[in-house]
Protein backbone atom coordinates (compact mmCIF):
# COMPACT_ATOMS: atom_id res chain seq x y z
CA UNK A 1 0.00 0.00 0.00
CA UNK A 2 3.19 2.22 0.21
CA UNK A 3 2.55 3.32 -3.34
CA UNK A 4 -1.24 2.36 -3.39
CA UNK A 5 -2.06 5.76 -5.68
CA UNK A 6 1.04 5.61 -8.15
CA UNK A 7 -0.37 7.03 -11.35
CA UNK A 8 -3.17 8.49 -10.23
CA UNK A 9 -4.74 12.16 -9.63
CA UNK A 10 -6.45 13.71 -7.20
CA UNK A 11 -8.44 17.10 -6.28
CA UNK A 12 -7.99 17.84 -2.09
CA UNK A 13 -10.18 20.99 -1.35
CA UNK A 14 -9.28 23.45 1.94
CA UNK A 15 -5.76 21.69 1.33
CA UNK A 16 -3.71 24.79 2.63
CA UNK A 17 -4.19 23.49 6.29
CA UNK A 18 -5.38 21.06 8.50
CA UNK A 19 -7.06 17.94 7.39
CA UNK A 20 -6.65 19.33 3.50
CA UNK A 21 -2.94 19.66 3.59
CA UNK A 22 -2.72 16.29 5.99
CA UNK A 23 -4.72 14.31 3.19
CA UNK A 24 -3.06 15.64 0.02
CA UNK A 25 0.62 14.85 1.67
CA UNK A 26 -0.74 11.37 2.13
CA UNK A 27 -1.75 10.87 -1.10
CA UNK A 28 1.21 12.41 -3.00
CA UNK A 29 3.19 9.91 -0.04
CA UNK A 30 1.57 7.51 -1.79
CA UNK A 31 2.35 8.28 -5.41
CA UNK A 32 -0.81 10.47 -6.66
CA UNK A 33 -0.67 14.02 -8.26
CA UNK A 34 -2.31 15.93 -5.90
CA UNK A 35 -4.28 19.79 -7.23
CA UNK A 36 -4.50 21.40 -3.87
CA UNK A 37 -7.62 23.66 -3.85
CA UNK A 38 -7.90 26.55 -1.62
CA UNK A 39 -8.45 30.38 -0.82
CA UNK A 40 -5.82 31.05 0.80
CA UNK A 41 -3.34 31.92 -1.40
CA UNK A 42 -0.29 32.37 0.83
CA UNK A 43 -1.23 29.14 2.95
CA UNK A 44 -1.26 26.74 -0.23
CA UNK A 45 1.84 28.44 -2.23
CA UNK A 46 3.73 28.21 0.93
CA UNK A 47 2.18 24.19 1.35
CA UNK A 48 2.74 23.64 -1.95
CA UNK A 49 6.72 24.66 -1.96
CA UNK A 50 6.94 22.47 0.97
CA UNK A 51 5.57 19.35 -0.78
CA UNK A 52 7.37 20.17 -3.96
CA UNK A 53 10.87 20.33 -2.39
CA UNK A 54 10.26 16.87 -0.52
CA UNK A 55 9.92 15.68 -4.20
CA UNK A 56 5.80 15.16 -4.32
CA UNK A 57 3.41 15.77 -7.23
CA UNK A 58 1.55 18.40 -6.48
CA UNK A 59 -0.04 21.69 -7.71
CA UNK A 60 -1.76 24.30 -6.25
CA UNK A 61 -4.84 26.07 -7.34
CA UNK A 62 -6.53 29.26 -5.83
CA UNK A 63 -10.18 28.30 -6.00
CA UNK A 64 -13.49 30.15 -4.42
CA UNK A 65 -15.28 27.01 -4.25
CA UNK A 66 -18.82 28.84 -4.14
CA UNK A 67 -18.29 30.07 -7.26
CA UNK A 68 -19.23 28.03 -10.31
CA UNK A 69 -17.66 30.32 -12.87
CA UNK A 70 -14.21 29.25 -11.12
CA UNK A 71 -14.51 25.69 -11.92
CA UNK A 72 -13.74 25.39 -15.71
CA UNK A 73 -10.10 26.75 -14.96
CA UNK A 74 -9.79 23.53 -12.45
CA UNK A 75 -11.47 21.23 -15.23
CA UNK A 76 -9.34 22.09 -17.73
CA UNK A 77 -5.85 22.11 -15.38
CA UNK A 78 -6.84 19.00 -14.77
CA UNK A 79 -7.30 17.84 -18.93
CA UNK A 80 -4.30 18.92 -19.56
CA UNK A 81 -2.35 17.41 -16.85
CA UNK A 82 -3.49 13.60 -17.80
CA UNK A 83 -5.47 13.26 -20.89
CA UNK A 84 -8.28 14.26 -18.47
CA UNK A 85 -7.30 11.79 -15.68
CA UNK A 86 -8.99 12.22 -12.26
CA UNK A 87 -9.51 9.33 -9.85
CA UNK A 88 -10.10 11.40 -6.63
CA UNK A 89 -12.04 14.17 -4.75
CA UNK A 90 -12.12 15.13 -1.90
CA UNK A 91 -14.50 17.97 -0.62
CA UNK A 92 -13.05 18.82 2.43
CA UNK A 93 -13.05 22.39 2.55
CA UNK A 94 -15.92 23.95 5.30
CA UNK A 95 -16.15 26.02 8.12
CA UNK A 96 -17.99 27.62 10.59
CA UNK A 97 -19.59 30.95 12.82
CA UNK A 98 -21.07 30.38 16.11
CA UNK A 99 -24.42 31.66 17.18
CA UNK A 100 -27.73 30.64 18.54
CA UNK A 101 -30.51 30.19 16.17
CA UNK A 102 -32.02 33.44 17.64
CA UNK A 103 -28.37 35.21 17.13
CA UNK A 104 -27.36 34.11 13.32
CA UNK A 105 -27.57 36.79 10.28
CA UNK A 106 -29.16 35.49 7.42
CA UNK A 107 -25.33 36.05 6.07
CA UNK A 108 -23.99 34.06 8.32
CA UNK A 109 -26.33 31.19 7.26
CA UNK A 110 -25.99 31.79 3.63
CA UNK A 111 -22.15 31.53 4.68
CA UNK A 112 -22.65 28.65 6.08
CA UNK A 113 -24.29 26.35 3.36
CA UNK A 114 -22.34 28.22 0.16
CA UNK A 115 -19.20 26.75 1.87
CA UNK A 116 -20.31 23.61 3.85
CA UNK A 117 -23.03 22.26 0.73
CA UNK A 118 -22.50 24.56 -1.93
CA UNK A 119 -19.08 23.78 -2.45
CA UNK A 120 -18.79 19.64 -2.30
CA UNK A 121 -22.17 20.02 -4.54
CA UNK A 122 -20.29 22.54 -7.44
CA UNK A 123 -17.28 20.71 -7.03
CA UNK A 124 -18.74 16.96 -7.86
CA UNK A 125 -20.69 18.47 -10.39
CA UNK A 126 -17.94 19.87 -12.48
CA UNK A 127 -15.76 17.03 -11.83
CA UNK A 128 -17.37 13.78 -11.71
CA UNK A 129 -17.71 13.56 -15.62
CA UNK A 130 -14.15 13.28 -15.83
CA UNK A 131 -14.37 10.14 -13.79
CA UNK A 132 -17.66 8.54 -15.55
CA UNK A 133 -15.94 8.95 -18.85
CA UNK A 134 -13.18 6.71 -17.41
CA UNK A 135 -15.90 4.45 -15.30
CA UNK A 136 -13.72 5.27 -12.44
CA UNK A 137 -13.61 7.24 -9.39
CA UNK A 138 -13.86 7.89 -5.59
CA UNK A 139 -15.66 11.06 -4.00
CA UNK A 140 -15.47 11.17 -0.01
CA UNK A 141 -17.10 14.35 1.60
CA UNK A 142 -16.01 15.54 4.73
CA UNK A 143 -19.32 15.90 7.16
CA UNK A 144 -19.14 16.53 10.64
CA UNK A 145 -20.15 14.52 14.08
CA UNK A 146 -22.18 18.11 14.29
CA UNK A 147 -23.90 16.86 11.83
CA UNK A 148 -25.75 13.32 14.15
CA UNK A 149 -26.27 15.59 16.89
CA UNK A 150 -27.91 18.65 18.27
CA UNK A 151 -25.27 22.30 18.02
CA UNK A 152 -27.23 25.04 19.64
CA UNK A 153 -24.20 27.11 19.11
CA UNK A 154 -24.10 25.85 15.63
CA UNK A 155 -27.35 24.74 14.39
CA UNK A 156 -26.85 26.42 10.78
CA UNK A 157 -23.46 24.34 10.69
CA UNK A 158 -24.92 21.06 11.86
CA UNK A 159 -27.56 21.47 9.56
CA UNK A 160 -25.16 22.29 6.49
CA UNK A 161 -23.20 19.04 7.29
CA UNK A 162 -26.30 16.93 7.69
CA UNK A 163 -26.94 18.26 4.20
CA UNK A 164 -23.48 16.94 3.31
CA UNK A 165 -24.77 13.41 4.75
CA UNK A 166 -28.03 13.63 2.23
CA UNK A 167 -26.06 14.79 -0.90
CA UNK A 168 -23.78 12.06 -0.38
CA UNK A 169 -26.22 9.63 -0.71
CA UNK A 170 -27.81 11.34 -3.72
CA UNK A 171 -24.58 11.60 -5.51
CA UNK A 172 -23.53 7.73 -4.49
CA UNK A 173 -26.81 6.62 -6.36
CA UNK A 174 -26.46 8.67 -9.52
CA UNK A 175 -22.86 7.82 -9.89
CA UNK A 176 -22.24 4.02 -8.24
CA UNK A 177 -23.46 2.45 -11.89
CA UNK A 178 -20.46 4.69 -13.72
CA UNK A 179 -18.17 3.10 -10.60
CA UNK A 180 -17.92 6.07 -9.09
CA UNK A 181 -18.16 5.49 -5.63
CA UNK A 182 -19.15 8.46 -3.44
CA UNK A 183 -18.71 8.01 0.86
CA UNK A 184 -18.89 10.81 3.56
CA UNK A 185 -16.75 10.60 6.83
CA UNK A 186 -18.13 12.17 9.82
CA UNK A 187 -15.12 13.59 12.02
CA UNK A 188 -15.45 14.33 15.59
CA UNK A 189 -12.56 16.89 17.22
CA UNK A 190 -9.45 16.72 15.02
CA UNK A 191 -6.48 18.64 16.56
CA UNK A 192 -5.20 20.75 13.69
CA UNK A 193 -3.33 24.10 15.03
CA UNK A 194 -6.93 26.29 14.92
CA UNK A 195 -8.75 24.00 17.21
CA UNK A 196 -6.45 23.43 19.60
CA UNK A 197 -6.38 27.26 20.04
CA UNK A 198 -9.79 27.32 21.06
CA UNK A 199 -11.18 26.47 24.19
CA UNK A 200 -13.79 24.20 23.34
CA UNK A 201 -11.36 21.69 22.08
CA UNK A 202 -10.25 21.02 25.86
CA UNK A 203 -13.88 20.55 26.80
CA UNK A 204 -14.34 17.81 23.95
CA UNK A 205 -11.67 15.88 24.18
CA UNK A 206 -13.06 15.11 28.41
CA UNK A 207 -16.08 12.93 26.79
CA UNK A 208 -14.20 11.28 24.08
CA UNK A 209 -13.94 7.90 25.04
CA UNK A 210 -10.51 7.24 23.56
CA UNK A 211 -9.21 10.21 25.51
CA UNK A 212 -7.71 12.54 22.80
CA UNK A 213 -8.86 14.31 19.66
CA UNK A 214 -7.82 12.82 16.40
CA UNK A 215 -4.90 13.74 14.90
CA UNK A 216 -5.60 14.41 10.91
CA UNK A 217 -3.87 11.45 9.78
CA UNK A 218 -6.05 9.59 12.02
CA UNK A 219 -8.89 10.62 10.05
CA UNK A 220 -7.11 10.90 6.81
CA UNK A 221 -6.38 7.11 6.62
CA UNK A 222 -10.25 6.90 7.32
CA UNK A 223 -10.44 9.40 3.84
CA UNK A 224 -7.74 7.38 1.91
CA UNK A 225 -9.22 3.99 2.37
CA UNK A 226 -12.68 5.21 0.72
CA UNK A 227 -10.96 6.91 -1.89
CA UNK A 228 -8.22 3.89 -2.72
CA UNK A 229 -9.21 0.80 -5.28
CA UNK A 230 -9.23 -1.03 -1.65
CA UNK A 231 -12.83 0.16 -1.58
CA UNK A 232 -14.76 -1.53 -3.82
CA UNK A 233 -18.06 -1.89 -2.10
CA UNK A 234 -19.04 0.83 0.37
CA UNK A 235 -21.40 3.15 -1.50
CA UNK A 236 -23.48 6.18 -0.17
CA UNK A 237 -22.32 5.58 3.57
CA UNK A 238 -21.02 8.32 6.35
CA UNK A 239 -17.95 6.62 8.55
CA UNK A 240 -18.57 7.87 11.64
CA UNK A 241 -14.50 8.24 13.07
CA UNK A 242 -15.54 10.41 16.49
CA UNK A 243 -12.90 8.04 19.24
CA UNK A 244 -16.20 6.60 20.15
CA UNK A 245 -17.95 10.12 20.92
CA UNK A 246 -20.80 9.31 18.85
CA UNK A 247 -21.46 5.62 18.91
CA UNK A 248 -24.39 4.31 16.90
Amino acid sequence: MDREFDGQVGVVTGAAGGLGRAVSRMLAERGATVFMVDMDREGLQRQVEIMRGEGLSVVGTVLDLGNEDEYPALRTAIERHGDGRLDILVNNAGGWRYGRASEISMTDWDWTFRTNVTAPFLASRALMGLMVARRYGRIVNVASADAHRAKPLLPHYAAAKAAVVSLTKSLAEELAPHQVLVNAVSPGAIATDIAKGQDWFHERIKSIPVGRAAEPVDIGEVILFLASPRNRFIVGETVMATGGLLMV
